[in-house]
């Protein structure tokens, strides 16, 4: 990969639609476009139409935007041609513009341009796949937030903070006739980083709340046999995905499916029922859902009146779940007020006749997350961003654990200049130094 080549691809699916988006972005980006068109495109930020020709034939008529001087997304001069949108044509242009210099761009280049052109951060390059592939509003919304810069805003105070403790330590070192800078002695660093590090632990926990909504929750309905788990399923996706019989051991493998709400996702997982049996598939299956249980983030435990294996409650009943009981149309109210009796986190339903409003309320209720909207702290999607900051979270524990045994305070910020590089790397920022150099003397007027 050269940074230095013009790079093109198409930026809309290639297939038959009423117009293709085919983006080019480098120095050459507007010669070698004028090399396939009637007349030379204007050197500035505007909408032009020309034609398109391979050799002395036309081959097209095409919007084309052109984006000059640092206007565009990767900060390069960047030309996207808005033709017809048939797969032969949209190929051709692509052809030709390769032949005349272009090269196949890689995949997520334009994005990594933009990054190392300052003109988005790796966070806002995470919300850019995140945008496209969400699953839900919720989202979509916070996605739009860090891609608009929400996160910048957090990140720059949290570092605001980090360098103010860098340049109170550095002062010391550096300069120790200023012995009485207000806030340096240990226990007000240790103060100052237990801050940070309080920071940090809010950052990482509601990170991993909107990575579980945004990946889906993984849904496990889980009881034994006949209970109509599957039924559940189909009913809660709308649709014949499972087998439904009146025999026993009908589901023998896993049968996924999801639902989508507001404000999260539902990666529902329908198990094969649990019972007793000599058959070798099903006991398989029986073995997969009982492994599943651990890595679920939510249990529907289906019983029914004459099918409750408290055994398996026993398994998962320190897991977040709900007690599904089925066929409520069999029961009186006086049965299902006797069950509902035995178990805290119970609802009735009728999943073979789509009755399940019960249950549907108490997944929206207990899963909102609507919060998160509100939350002014950084939101990680990107588990390298996460390790990121869990290293940031060693690191401050590192720093309180050498003060604790007395190190010096220039030990003590090597941990925390690693810090402030995360950060930096994660805003795109790469000259930390400075930056500590311009705090001190601008905070503690140095020299005057």
């Amino acid at each position: 990969m050269n940074l230095n080549d013009t790079i093109v691809a198409c930026s809309t699916k290639i297939a038959r639609q009423a117009i293709s988006i085919i983006r080019l972005s480098g120095e050459q980006a507007l010669e070698i476009t004028n090399k396939i068109i009637s007349k030379k495109l204007e050197n500035n930020n505007k909408m032009q139409i020309r034609k398109i020709y391979d050799g002395n034939d036309i081959i097209d008529e095409s919007l084309i935007l052109t984006f000059v001087n640092g206007k565009s997304f990767t900060g390069e001069n960047i030309v996207e041609i808005h033709c017809h949108g048939g797969i032969l044509l949209t190929k051709k242009i692509i052809s030709l513009l390769i032949s005349y210099g272009a090269r196949p761009a890689l995949p997520g280049e334009f994005s990594q341009r933009a990054y190392l052109n300052g003109k988005i951060n790796l966070i806002q390059a995470e919300s850019i796949n995140n945008l496209i592939d969400s699953k839900n509003e919720l989202a979509l919304k916070i996605s739009a937030m860090n891609l608009e810069g929400k996160n910048n805003r957090a990140l720059q105070e949290m570092k605001i903070k980090l360098i103010d403790i860098i340049s109170k330590i550095q002062t010391s070192i550096d300069y120790p006739d200023y012995d009485d800078v207000e806030g340096s002695s240990a226990e007000e660093i240790k103060t100052d980083l237990q801050i940070l590090k309080n920071d940090t632990l809010k950052i990482l926990e509601v990170s991993k709340r909107f990575n579980i909504l945004n990946h889906g929750i993984n849904t496990l309905i889980l009881g034994e046999t006949n209970v109509g788990k599957s039924s559940l399923l189909n009913s809660l996706i709308s649709e014949e995905k499972a087998i439904v019989t009146d025999f026993e051991g009908t589901t023998r493998d896993i049968v996924e499916g999801q639902l989508n709400f507001d404000n999260f996702t539902l990666n529902l997982i329908d198990t094969a029922g649990i019972r007793n049996t000599n058959d070798k598939v099903e006991q398989i299956g029986i073995e997969k859902s009982i492994s599943l249980i651990e890595s679920s983030n939510l249990i529907l435990f289906v019983i029914n009146k004459s099918k409750i294996n408290y055994e398996l409650y026993e398994k998962i009943k320190n897991k977040k779940h709900i007690v599904v009981l089925n066929k409520a149309e069999l029961l009186n109210m006086n049965e299902i007020e006797d069950i509902k009796g035995k178990f805290n986190n119970i609802v009735a339903v009728s999943a073979l006749n789509s009755d399940i409003k019960n249950l549907i309320q108490w997944i929206e209720n207990e899963f909102d997350n609507g919060d998160l909207l509100e939350i002014e702290v950084p939101i990680l999607s990107n588990s390298f961003h996460i390790e990121m900051f869990k290293n940031i979270l060693k690191l401050l524990s590192n720093s309180e654990e050498n003060i604790n045994q007395g190190f010096t305070t220039d030990l003590i910020n090597v941990d925390l200049y690693e810090i402030l590089k995360i950060i930096n790397n994660l805003l795109g920022i790469y000259d930390a130094d400075e930056e500590v150099i311009d705090n001190i003397f601008r905070k503690y007027c140095l020299g005057k």
